[in-house]
């Protein structure tokens, strides 16, 4: 089996620039639908990346149906005009034109995500949401608790694919986040929205929780609509107003 090894001084993340090679490697013919890839580690040294990378490409693509993962055993199952799709989801976690479309995105799930935890949260899904909250209060500088909460949130849904989709999100927007995340205003603003999500949870008062949801993605999105400005060289991104 012929796979192109990818050249990683290139703007794209390294988990799209594999998508790229199985793309092309599939509409070349070289891997066809119903076989089973390479291993872990044969692939990754076909493509001359690392196994974190390549697992990072391959969730995304198991998640969206286009591979079947069976134990260490990987099948393709759709062809490469299928996978195309799977592209943009990479895609907009990179380029800016993609961050309002994620936003959107977002806005639409995670709202949907906060109303059904208001009914369905336990007292394990209201601990687990508590332990986030704290740890945001404790390290702000630590943008994984932000995963955290917003994981803890999508579990407390007991929605398995809502969950799923969240977990996927988070992943892809990292590098979006990471741009803006070590700015004290982006932490004040987060987490008074953080906090006020979660008591509204708690209270199961669902109207609330949502419109707390939006205040706070549209914080996110103010965020990273000014994220640029910090690639240019300036010393700070504009701060956006308070919500």
């Amino acid at each position: 089996m012929h796979i192109e090894k990818i050249q990683q001084n290139t703007t794209p993340r390294v988990p799209e620039l594999i998508m790229q090679a199985l793309v092309k490697a599939i509409e070349d013919g070289h891997i066809r639908v119903g076989e089973e890839l390479p291993s872990e580690r044969d692939l990754a040294e076909m493509l001359g990346v690392g196994r974190g990378s390549l697992r990072e490409c391959l969730a995304i693509l198991e998640f969206l149906g286009a591979i079947d993962g069976r134990g260490n055993r990987k099948v393709l199952l759709r062809d490469a005009d299928y996978i195309q799709k799977a592209r943009t989801w990479i895609e907009c976690s990179n380029e800016m034109g993609g961050t309002e479309p994620f936003n959107e995105f977002r806005r639409v799930i995670e709202v949907g995500i906060v109303g059904l935890a208001c009914e369905r949260a336990t007292e394990e899904d209201m601990a687990a949401l508590d332990v986030a909250v704290t740890h945001l209060d404790e390290d702000p500088s630590n943008y994984m608790y932000d995963v955290e909460f917003h994981d803890a949130l999508a579990v407390a849904s007991h929605n398995s694919m809502l969950a799923s989709t969240i977990h996927l999100v988070n992943n892809l927007i990292a590098d979006v986040r990471i741009r803006f995340w070590d700015l004290p205003s982006y932490h004040e603003q987060t987490q008074q929205s953080h906090h006020a999500i979660y008591e509204a949870v708690k209270d199961r008062d669902a109207a609330r929780a949502q419109r707390e949801m939006i205040r706070h993605l549209n914080i996110v999105s103010q965020f990273a609509q000014n994220y640029p400005a910090r690639d240019r060289g300036d010393e700070e991104a504009p701060v956006p107003e308070k919500a």
